[in-house]
């Protein structure tokens, strides 16, 4: 969430959805409301909406879904679900501004049923287009990459080796925070680029970032986390836990699904 509302894309779009049914005026907020309130009002539904489903949709994914059963199945009871909260936003806001719960409507459940087929059609879209995208690398294929030579080094164009010697992935980051990689971190749909010279936020999925770093030596020690071997300083155990620790003193987890091929590489 965090990510997700300093986002200058997710700002862009709230406008825009916002513009767009300001000046529409569905659901009779033509005929009650002028312009400006109008715009208002949608700017305030489609972002107390959104927040609400995208909240509601991510807990019910952590705490009951998981990865159990179809994942567009799962998705789209999931986008059902969100119906439940966004309703009630959407029936407050209607109360204090129209002194009544809905307004072209008719009624509460038909709402509900309208808010629920929106969000589900909005979160199966989203999963279907998350689906084609390449799979995340699983335990069994864990994501080490071979050596090669180092980013300080120039050598001729058109060889090779200088296929292989500037990850792709650098060439995301700003100019001041292109360095070697130490490690990455998967922040909902982000993932949080750790550099020598520092750290950004790229939208993107942590195997796609990691098929970018190719010919980088590291591994993949979790779900969320990927390291460059040159960057680990050491390792320790809290709570029956081994975490290891990068070099700008960073503890990052180790999975017990990768538990094996981090002491295969020497690191436990």
């Amino acid at each position: 969430m965090q990510v997700l509302i300093v986002a200058p894309r997710f700002w862009g779009v709230i406008v825009a959805v916002s513009i767009v049914l300001g000046v529409a005026g569905p659901f009779d907020t033509y005929e009650h409301l002028a312009l400006a309130p109008r715009l208002a009002y949608w700017f305030a539904t489609a972002l107390a909406t959104f927040l609400a489903g995208y909240l509601s949709i991510g807990l019910l994914f952590h705490f009951l879904l998981g990865d159990v059963g179809n994942r567009p199945v799962r998705i789209a009871l999931a986008g059902l679900t969100a119906g439940l909260p966004v309703t009630a936003i959407v029936v407050l806001l209607n109360m204090a501004i129209f002194d009544e719960p809905t307004t072209a409507t008719g009624d509460i459940l038909t709402l509900y049923v309208n808010c629920s087929l929106i969000a589900g059609a909005v979160t199966v879209l989203f999963g279907l287009i998350d689906n084609g995208q390449p799979a995340a690398r699983t335990a069994s294929t864990p994501a080490v990459s071979s050596p090669t030579v180092p980013l300080s080094e120039e050598p001729s164009p058109g060889s090779a080796v200088a296929a292989k010697a500037r990850p792709k992935l650098l060439d995301r980051l700003p100019p001041h925070l292109r360095g070697d990689v130490t490690y990455l971190s998967m922040q909902d749909h982000y993932v949080d680029v750790h550099t020598e010279k520092g750290s950004t936020l790229v939208l993107m999925r942590l195997a796609d970032a990691i098929a970018e770093l190719e010919g980088v030596p590291g591994l993949q020690i979790h779900r969320s986390h990927w390291v460059a071997l040159d960057a680990v300083a050491g390792s320790l155990r809290r709570d029956g836990r081994l975490f290891l620790r990068m070099s700008d003193e960073t503890l990052l987890p180790v999975s017990r699904s990768w538990f094996e091929a981090v002491r295969a590489a020497g690191l436990a």
